[in-house]
């Protein structure tokens, strides 16, 4: 299926399982073609259930909500915290290089932070657990590193060096594409788990010239992590 058409985005996007909903939602962040961000969510409900966003049928995506005007990115990633609680990570890479750290929470919605993750970044790769986010980087000068940020003085963050070789491409998205005879555009292949069918492999990529595609692949899945 496609997320988002009827928007004009562009890039690789981020997908994450949320939290919301009776058996949680799928959260979507996307650039905007021209100016700031998409977030788009999933309801992965069944029609029985009880309905929190009832503007959204399950088994669809929502038409989106935009946010960050003013700069234009070349690529967002979410993680769904376990802060807050249930707060959504956003780290956005825009045109100038400059990896931002947002965050969304009830009632503000999004907001970026003061301290930027990073500063002349070409590619990143955004990863989250127990309130700790880790970003693999990747320099326009072709350094790479890797950033961390605990949850200590949250929602404020410290980004801090540490140890570790950077791993960017996300090969589980690309193997698994590639068994079903689908090439992405290149970059833009992402993958995530989520626990709704009883477990899914969640698949994100762009076409040339194409919109969001989404996959969901049962698991387990004899993929490289």
């Amino acid at each position: 299926m496609t997320v988002g058409s009827e928007r004009s985005t562009s890039g690789p996007v981020g997908l994450a399982q949320g939290v919301y909903g009776a058996r949680g939602n799928l959260e979507l962040v996307a650039c905007d073609a021209a100016d700031g961000l998409w977030v788009f969510w999933f309801n992965a409900d069944a029609p029985d259930d009880p309905q929190e966003t009832p503007d959204v049928p399950p088994g669809h995506w929502s038409s989106g909500l935009a946010f960050a005007p003013g700069h234009r990115y070349l690529d967002a990633q979410i993680a769904q915290s376990t802060l807050g609680p249930d707060h959504l990570e956003v780290a956005a890479l825009r045109e100038d290089g400059v990896l931002e750290s947002w965050y969304w929470s009830p009632g503000p919605g999004f907001q970026r932070r003061d301290a930027d993750v990073a500063a002349s970044v070409s590619r990143f790769r955004l990863s989250h657990r127990d309130g700790v986010l880790t970003v693999d980087v990747q320099h326009l000068d072709g350094r790479t590193a890797v950033v961390s940020s605990d949850a200590e003085g949250y929602p404020t963050r410290r980004w801090v060096a540490r140890p570790g070789s950077a791993i960017l491409d996300d090969r589980r998205a690309l193997e698994a594409l590639h068994a079903h005879g689908i090439t992405p555009l290149p970059d833009t292949a992402r993958s995530t788990t989520s626990t709704r069918n009883g477990g899914t492999l969640e698949l994100t990529w762009r076409a040339p010239n194409g919109p969001i595609h989404h996959l969901p692949l049962p698991l387990p899945q004899p993929l490289p992590r």
